[in-house]
């Protein structure tokens, strides 16, 4: 068996620089050369790289720089040209009122605490009936006041007595006395007897005196129980209505109220009261009389109205604040105490402030700040705001009325703009609306006599 031979390479092959062909069993040959791009092919596609890049590039930046290209024109037209802005000139207007938080409470309250010791025999009253004064609300038995108060009316009727006896005993030292007094001159008696006599006068004139002070003392011990048996009977102190009850039949209870519980609370429901606190800058146009109009949550399609019945006429140290009591009338009993209230007071003052649109105002760190249009150029001006009314703002220093506003300054507006002022148009009219009916007031003096 003879192996097949590998043909080797000719000289003239190694010469030329080509590898032979490498043989493979059966005859086949393989040979790399074939399959590698040539130059030219290779030199056509990296071109159509490049050029497809150049592409892109264009695509991507061209517009990118027309566009910057237009932004600095636009930037340069701006500046060129006078900006337009709208203005406005400040108003005085009233600020008309302000509302304030308060809560609705009786216009008179109070607790009614047991004034004697005992044990309650029964109660009349419970939460929500209304009472007049002087109503049995409760009796108390006091059995222990029951007792001394025996005790004291007897010692009272002993006394009495004694009174009595010491008034004989010294009608008939008086009487002795006398006697002696006529017989020691004529020597029948000595002069020591008449002296003794006289002592003894004396002495039963102290005891009548003694005795008469012991019956004031037995009468007043014997008043103060009777009264403290009066308080056995609880009555109502005026007309209201019972808004707490706290006791029960057979419950002990003690007088006063460092001990005592309370038996009820009665509050005085046909006028209520608010409180309001009324801040510096607006107390002094409160003034006794005037209306108030007073905003329920809970009552949306009514209105009631009350009246400032009375001020502390002096600021709280602490808020600045004046202490308002306003009134209001309750015929209904439509306004339950606790209730949380608006209470819009309506502002009477002498200068009216200045009223700008709430978008002129700008705060920044500078302060806050409006813009004004002053001889064609923009002029930032530092203003003090007195109240926020939503749309429109009150100024109460840093403007004048002649000064000219923009109403909605731009962040591009610095001092020394050049600007073209135009009046911005008035804003429409509200729509008027139907007054609702106003709950009935009542007399301001009759209500602070109460």
């Amino acid at each position: 068996m003879s192996a097949n031979p590998t043909t080797a390479p000719t000289p003239a092959a190694h010469a030329n620089g080509e590898h032979a062909p490498a043989s493979h069993d059966h005859d086949e040959v393989f040979d790399p050369a074939a399959h590698r791009p040539s130059s030219r092919n290779l030199t056509v596609v990296v071109g159509v790289a490049v050029l497809f890049l150049a592409g892109l590039l264009g695509v991507g930046l061209v517009p990118r720089f027309t566009h910057k290209k237009e932004l600095a024109a636009d930037v340069e037209r701006a500046q060129a040209s006078t900006s337009r802005v709208l203005v406005v000139k400040p108003k005085r207007g009233a600020v008309g009122k302000v509302s304030l938080p308060s809560s609705v409470e009786p216009v008179r309250e109070t607790i009614v605490y047991a004034r004697t010791n005992g044990y309650v025999h029964k109660w009349n009253v419970d939460i929500g009936d209304s009472v007049k004064a002087g109503q049995v609300m409760a009796t108390i038995d006091t059995p222990e006041v029951d007792q001394e108060l025996r005790a004291t009316e007897a010692s009272y009727n002993q006394s009495k007595a004694l009174v009595g006896q010491a008034k004989a005993q010294e009608a008939v030292a008086k009487t002795t006395k006398a006697r002696y007094d006529t017989l020691q001159p004529a020597g029948v008696v000595t002069k020591q007897d008449a002296e003794d006599r006289n002592a003894t006068f004396e002495v039963q004139t102290a005891n009548v005196i003694a005795a008469q002070a012991a019956v004031a003392s037995a009468e007043a011990n014997m008043h103060r129980l009777r009264e403290l048996k009066s308080f056995a009977t609880v009555v109502a102190p005026f007309d209201g209505v019972v808004t707490a009850r706290t006791t029960e039949n057979g419950q002990l209870v003690s007088a006063g109220t460092a001990v005592g519980q309370q038996l009820f609370k009665v509050a005085k429901i046909d006028t209520m009261r608010l409180f309001v606190s009324v801040p510096q800058l607006y107390a002094p146009s409160i003034k006794v009389g005037q209306n108030a109009k007073i905003v329920i949550r809970e009552y949306p399609q009514r209105s009631f109205v009350g009246h400032v019945a009375r001020t502390a006429r002096e600021l709280d140290s602490a808020t600045r604040t004046l202490l308002t009591e306003v009134d209001i009338a309750n015929v209904d009993g439509a306004l339950i105490s606790g209730m949380y209230a608006q209470v819009e007071l309506n502002l009477d003052r002498s200068v009216e402030p200045l009223l700008l649109p709430a978008t002129a105002l700008v705060v920044t760190a500078q302060g806050t700040r409006v813009a004004v249009v002053e001889n064609g150029k923009i002029r930032w001006q530092v203003v003090t705001v007195e109240n926020d009314l939503g749309d429109k703002i009150s100024v109460r220093d840093g403007l004048s009325p002649n000064d000219v506003v923009v109403t909605i300054p731009g962040e591009r507006l610095v001092d020394g703009l050049e600007v073209q002022a135009v009046e911005a148009p008035a804003p429409p009219a509200a729509p008027t609306t139907t007054p609702l009916p106003a709950t009935p007031v009542g007399n301001a003096k009759a209500l602070s006599a109460q």
